[in-house]
């Protein structure tokens, strides 16, 4: 029986779109399309390729080889723009926008919620670890030093290091201290003052981002 090489070409490429893709999540281009212009509308500010592939993927919502076909698609139809050098940034231009508007009910809102909170977190993180340091340092005894530091433009806000047992001691100390830097220099400072209105207002909650 002659096989229709057409039939298994399409199938082939279905299977490579559709890897990794949870269910619920989009499944046709235009579901896809409707998203993008969606979420680059409603994000509000650029985004480059490897952070929306990060954010997407890690919810089953699309694949590579997917979001880098539509992407190219809608750059073709002036849905979205792209700036700045390679790996550069995407953005909804009028056009996608509209559609983003106009088809938005078209998707489950699970999705879309799932999709812009997850690039927006994914954002946040980055914007949260640019503006602390940390460094971990091995001893040859065993354990690690572990430096948490808030800078500033005028120079640094604070800065502490701490002895931790393992390493697991310290990605729990590193996460608490980026989920809530403002927390850890509010409390140090309202300890070494004595000031007790500002110990009473130190635990603020900070949203946490780790």
């Amino acid at each position: 029986m002659k096989r229709d090489n057409s039939i298994i070409r399409e199938h082939m490429e279905n299977d490579i779109f559709k890897a990794g893709v949870k269910p619920g999540s989009p499944t046709t281009q235009i579901e896809v399309k409707m998203l993008l212009c969606h979420l680059l509308s409603a994000l509000g500010q650029p985004i480059n390729f490897d952070r929306l592939y990060a954010a997407l993927s890690g919810q089953g919502l699309v694949n590579y080889f997917e979001l880098a076909y539509i992407l190219d698609k809608l750059l073709e139809t002036g849905h979205i723009s792209h700036k700045g050098e390679p790996p550069g940034e995407y953005t909804a231009t009028a056009l996608g926008a509209r559609a983003g508007k106009e088809f938005e009910k078209n998707l489950p809102l699970t999705v879309r919620e799932k999709s812009l909170h997850a690039c927006q977190l994914l954002l946040a993180q980055e914007r949260r670890l640019a503006q602390v340091e940390i460094t971990q340092t091995p001893r040859e005894s065993g354990g690690f030093d572990l430096e948490l530091a808030l800078p500033s433009e005028e120079g640094q806000l604070v800065s502490v290091r701490v002895f931790a047992p393992t390493a697991q001691d310290c990605e729990n100390l590193r996460r608490r201290f980026l989920n809530a830097p403002l927390t850890v220099y509010k409390g140090i400072l309202a300890l070494l003052t004595g000031d007790e209105e500002v110990l009473g207002k130190v635990f603020t909650k900070e949203k946490p981002l780790f």
